[in-house]
């Protein structure tokens, strides 16, 4: 019995000297928080007087920032006629009508080639 009690203490001995297994690493630490959002790039408040707006600013826009302001000046001078609608059939016609008057005369307002442009076109 002595060599079984021996056999037990040694085991114990033995098992109370080994490494502990390695334990599961500690979790990661969460990852920093995002940096905030950043805030979209606020908008300048760019006013336009509509009637003082120059021919010769309106010529120096870009191709697609005219065609956009001609837009605009088509349904605002069709508006301050008093028409309801617009045929789009004439849309070119009154904008190439407008561009031709602010060739000619580039310190009048943009608003007054467009005004002619509707008057010489009979509408």
């Amino acid at each position: 019995m002595k060599g079984k009690a021996a056999i037990v203490l040694l085991s114990c001995t033995l098992f109370a000297c080994a490494q502990p297994a390695p334990s599961t690493p500690p979790p990661a630490s969460p990852p920093p928080p995002a940096p905030p959002a950043a805030a979209p790039p606020s908008l300048a408040h760019n006013v336009v007087t509509i009637r003082a707006v120059n021919c010769d600013a309106f010529l120096s826009l870009s191709e697609d920032d005219r065609a956009s302001a001609s837009m605009f000046y088509i349904g605002y001078t069709a508006s301050r006629r008093g028409r309801r609608t617009i045929d789009i059939a004439e849309v070119e016609g009154l904008e190439a009508a407008a561009l031709g008057y602010c060739a000619a005369h580039p310190d009048q307002p943009a608003a007054t080639a467009f005004m002619k442009a509707f008057s010489d076109n009979g509408r």
